[in-house]
C-alpha cells in the first residue's frame, strides 16, 4: 500500500541524525574488538595490547550510547616477565585488518574522543602488521621489542589523553 509510513521493525538499525554509524553496528565492533588480542610473543607486549583494545572497546560502547564524554577507563594491568615465544603472525594479521575495519565505523561519530579513538586503532593496526612482518624473517630482537612497547605505551597515551573528563581518565 502507498502513503503508509510504518516504524521499522526492532532488527532494523536506524542512524540517528549525526551519529554516525547505528549504534548496533558500533556495540558489536566493541565486542569483536574486545576479542581481537594476538598474542605478541611476550608478555608484556601482550597485556599491553589486551589493555588498549579494552579501552577502545568501552570508547566504542560511549560511542554507540551517544554519550558526550565516555565513561572512565578500566585499570587493566598486563602480566609482566615469562617465557618469550613467538608472536602470533597469523592472529597479528587478522587483528590489524579488523581494526582498521571497526575504525571506520566509529570515525564518522561526531565526538572528538572518537575520532582520535578511531585513529589509535588504525595506528594499533599499523604496528601489529609491522609485529606480522618481521616475524616472517624470523624471530624478534630485543631491539623488536623496546620498539613495540614503547609504540604500545604511546598509545595508551594517547587514547588517555585524547578522553575528555576531570582527571579520571589517566588510569595507568
Amino acid at each position: 500500500m502507498t502513503g503508509i509510513d510504518r516504524p521499522p521493525g526492532p532488527a532494523a538499525a536506524r542512524q540517528r541524525p549525526g551519529t554516525g554509524s547505528p549504534p548496533a553496528t558500533l556495540l558489536r565492533a566493541a565486542e569483536e574488538v574486545s576479542a581481537l588480542a594476538p598474542d605478541l610473543g611476550w608478555s608484556e607486549a601482550s597485556g599491553l595490547v589486551e589493555a588498549l583494545l579494552d579501552g577502545v572497546a568501552h570508547v566504542l560502547a560511549d560511542a554507540a550510547t551517544d554519550r558526550e564524554q565516555p565513561r572512565p577507563q578500566p585499570l587493566v594491568v598486563g602480566a609482566i616477565g615469562g617465557t618469550d615465544r613467538l608472536p602470533d603472525h597469523a592472529g597479528c594479521r587478522a587483528a590489524a585488518g579488523r581494526l582498521r575495519a571497526l575504525a571506520e565505523e566509529l570515525l564518522p561519530h561526531p565526538a572528538p574522543w572518537a575520532t582520535e579513538t578511531a585513529t589509535v586503532m588504525t595506528d594499533l593496526g599499523d604496528l601489529l602488521d609491522r609485529v606480522a612482518d618481521r616475524t616472517r624473517r624470523g624471530a624478534l630482537t630485543r631491539a623488536d621489542k623496546g620498539v613495540v612497547l614503547r609504540r604500545l605505551h604511546g598509545l595508551h597515551r594517547r587514547l588517555r589523553a585524547a578522553l575528555p573528563g576531570p582527571g579520571g581518565q589517566d588510569v595507568r
